[in-house]
């Protein structure tokens, strides 16, 4: 019983701090840490929660979202929340002795990892939104076009936040708090 109460805690605990996060960050154009912290959700969670954690979180902040809510443009929404669940997946994917014994190479791994699945989170965003918002196909072309720069900025943050952050808060986490540790 215990041990239940502690992952809805955690659970619950995840989706806050996404959720707060992502609204502070909200207003600086492709700087988000949401990707990393449900990434992280998955890695301590573990691959079943790391996807909720990622549907709840995305659909929730989407929403909700000050610049817009996901809830007028379906497509979007549903494009966002399944992203979100697969970086949730990619984290629970990753053995929890992954991040015990950090080097060159596992780094790289991460930057890696974090760079596709930003990358798949950027086109299933940048094809749903022109969709749902009725473009033609030569429209959705030229707004995919128009968005590779701030894609590219999404991009290079989110592998270095991977690269930089996540190992360390992973570790940090760990030896803190005795749920998480294997």
């Amino acid at each position: 019983m215990k041990n239940r109460i502690q992952n809805i805690t955690y659970t619950g605990v995840f989706i806050a701090l996404i959720l707060g996060v992502g609204f502070g960050l909200a207003f600086i154009p492709n700087i988000e840490l949401i990707t990393a912290i449900i990434f992280i959700s998955g890695v301590l969670m573990g691959l079943k929660k790391g996807i909720i954690i990622g549907m709840i979180s995305e659909f929730l902040f989407s929403a909700l979202n000050p610049m817009g809510s996901g809830l007028l443009f379906p497509p979007m929404l549903i494009s966002q929340v399944i992203a979100m669940s697969i970086v949730g997946l990619a984290g629970g994917l990753f053995a929890y002795n992954f991040f015990s014994n950090m080097n060159i190479l596992s780094r790289i791994i991460i930057g890696i990892t974090g760079f596709f699945l930003t990358l798949i989170y950027d086109i299933f965003v940048s094809i749903a939104f022109p969709i749902s918002a009725g473009f033609t196909v030569k429209e959705t072309i030229a707004a995919v076009i128009a968005g590779i720069g701030f894609s590219t900025i999404h991009l290079i943050t989110n592998t270095v936040i991977f690269v930089v952050l996540i190992p360390i808060v992973i570790i940090k986490i760990r030896k803190a708090i005795p749920f998480f540790q294997n």
